[in-house]
């Protein structure tokens, strides 16, 4: 029997406008993350569980500051002291395929020394107690389709890609490219990285970012997966961190034109992030003193951040498929050309993208 962790998409920076610069100088949706990474690991070490893998992207750029990589391999090393043994399967946002976020970390080389960490740059298979597993970095979709094809045959696959037919985001885009999903009934089980929304099938699963990116995730859960493996049987168990409430609220000028649902939402939104939409005319926007909203909002209500915008019935506004920090420049040509029902644009802008990449 084999018991591991997996977790990723932590797209660790310094920056959020979700949250606001706490006393010490960092940004509270970083400290959020770093926070329920924290909760994997504790719960790896409570569970005495020998494993830990990361399916990829945890910073948000190749060359994250120094302070941010100390703060992440700060929250790691107990892992190492208890002898766990880590796997970081590199993501796209860990490469630009000639280097890759670890190479000149001088703290997290020392730590090679125990072997605690393992970085996988290319596909490796490894045996954890009786249980085989395939672990892929990310590639091309049809060169990771070659690597399941040949090498994947009765292992559990981990991987960092984009798989046909998964939800993107919870605007219910549906992805057109990726590794086709016949392609996954080749090993036992598949666990990937890449898209943040959360989801299962019975050959394959997406464990989702370890927080909330953007509205669009508003409604996921966000965590990490406890897998209990043998050489018969699969299980899996998803871990809620409880990441931060994103709330969205429309006032509607047809429905609540006093905002009377205001004395409702100071009492619920504590800690929360707050986005209202007021939807009318422009003249019924303007009565309103949004001064006197924030405040209700923020200081009355305690919410954590507030963001209020204002539509009218006839505005008409292109609303993109969630491109966010899981998506690939290709992706996200694919998913504005597939909303704005420009199918033979497609190529078009992805031979563009060639020539200034």
């Amino acid at each position: 029997m084999s018991d591991f962790v997996i977790s990723g998409d932590y797209h660790l920076k310094t920056t959020d406008k979700y949250g606001k610069i706490l006393p010490d100088g960092r940004n509270s949706r970083l400290v959020d993350k770093l926070d329920q990474i924290q909760k994997s690991v504790d719960y790896t070490l409570e569970h005495k569980i020998p494993y830990w893998i990361c399916d990829g992207d945890v910073f948000d750029k190749i060359n994250p500051p120094e302070f941010l990589r100390k703060a992440f391999f700060e929250i790691i090393k107990p892992l190492i002291v208890a002898g766990v043994k880590i796997y970081f399967i590199i993501g796209n946002h860990d490469t630009d395929y000639r280097v890759h976020t670890f190479m000149a970390d001088a703290e997290l080389l020392a730590m090679f020394k125990s072997d605690a960490i393992i970085i996988v740059t290319e596909p490796m298979e490894i045996t954890l107690g009786d249980v085989e597993l395939l672990l892929i970095p990310f590639d091309k979709s049809e060169n990771i389709s070659q690597v399941i094809e040949k090498q994947g045959k009765g292992k559990i696959v981990v991987g960092h890609f984009g798989i046909e037919g998964a939800v993107v985001s919870t605007t219910e885009y549906v992805m057109d490219g990726g590794v086709k999903q016949k392609i996954l009934d080749i090993p036992r089980y598949t666990y990937a990285g890449h898209f943040h929304t959360p989801q299962k099938t019975s050959k394959w699963m997406y464990i989702g970012s370890i927080a909330k990116a953007d509205y669009g995730e508003r409604n996921d859960k966000k965590g990490f997966v406890h897998v209990t493996a043998t050489a018969t049987k699969i299980e899996h168990k998803f871990i809620d961190v409880k990441d931060r409430v994103f709330i969205y609220h429309e006032v509607i000028e047809s429905e609540d034109p006093e905002f009377k649902k205001l004395v409702d939402l100071e009492g619920t939104v504590k800690g929360q992030v707050v986005k209202l939409i007021f939807i009318g005319e422009e003249t019924w926007y303007l009565r309103f003193n949004l001064s006197e909203i924030r405040s209700k909002i923020l200081k009355t209500g305690d919410a954590h951040k507030l963001f209020i915008e204002h539509k009218t019935f006839y505005e008409s506004r292109i609303r993109v498929p969630e491109i966010n920090a899981s998506s690939s420049w290709d992706e996200g040509i694919e998913m504005y050309c597939k909303k704005e029902k420009a199918p033979n644009m497609v190529d078009i802008g992805k031979s563009i993208l060639k020539e200034v990449l």
